[in-house]
């Protein structure tokens, strides 16, 4: 607002603390432009839900900060350019649109070594821009870094290679990188770098149990 600089975590127009938190029809967006990091929502309560809301902005839009967190996306719509979708938090994005307005990456986690799971995309159509190409699913901010897609439905924009690795060979050794089922143009297993995965079975990244935690969580219920 004032036109002063704000690092990452600084920067979000909506921050988020509360657990059991539960949106439902909501924007948020950070209209700052392409300045840079400009979160939109910065999100550090455990199990939240999020759904039909729209995240708005260009890098770093969506901040899933918290850790240990479980967060939960449905019906939703992300747009950004350059890792805009990141953060330490184990979250599901369901039926989600994830829609790419620059040339960038999608994802950026940042999991935990010890955390089970990290990003897992089920049923989500990621679209672009006109003229946006050769955008990868995800590059590992931490290097145990995890994406899943499943059943998705993937644009030409996706590049051939699927994943980056952020500039170190040594992230491609403990990188869990994965599709199930992909469609579209931007589907193309052949041609993936060779340390992601294609599943024979996506059965263990169903979302009850990736957001199950200790205490049995399922936000399909609530």
């Amino acid at each position: 607002r004032f036109g002063e600089e704000k690092s990452t975590s600084g920067s979000a127009s909506c921050y988020i603390y509360a657990p059991d938190f539960i949106a439902e029809n909501l924007t948020f967006e950070n209209s700052s432009g392409p300045v840079g990091q400009a979160v939109a929502c910065f999100v550090s309560g455990d199990r939240a839900i999020f759904r039909k809301c729209h995240f708005l902005g260009c890098q770093d839009t969506l901040y899933t900060y918290g850790y240990p967190t479980r967060q939960y996306y449905e019906d939703c719509y992300i747009e950004g350019t350059v890792d805009f979708i990141f953060g330490k938090a184990t979250a599901v994005f369901n039926r989600c649109q994830i829609h790419s307005r620059g040339k960038g990456y999608v994802t950026a986690p940042a999991t935990p070594e010890d955390s089970k799971y990290g990003y897992v995309f089920h049923d989500c159509k990621l679209t672009a821009e006109n003229g946006v190409t050769n955008v990868p699913l995800s590059r590992p901010w931490r290097p145990y870094a995890q994406a899943i897609f499943i059943n998705c439905e993937l644009g030409k924009h996706i590049s051939p290679a699927g994943w980056n690795n952020w500039g170190k060979e040594s992230n491609e050794k403990t990188v869990t990188y994965a599709e199930y089922n992909s469609t579209g143009e931007g589907a193309n297993p052949s041609a993936r770098v060779s340390y992601s995965r294609q599943l024979s079975d996506p059965t263990p990244y169903a979302i009850t149990t990736v957001l199950a935690g200790e205490d049995g969580w399922n936000p399909l219920e609530l």
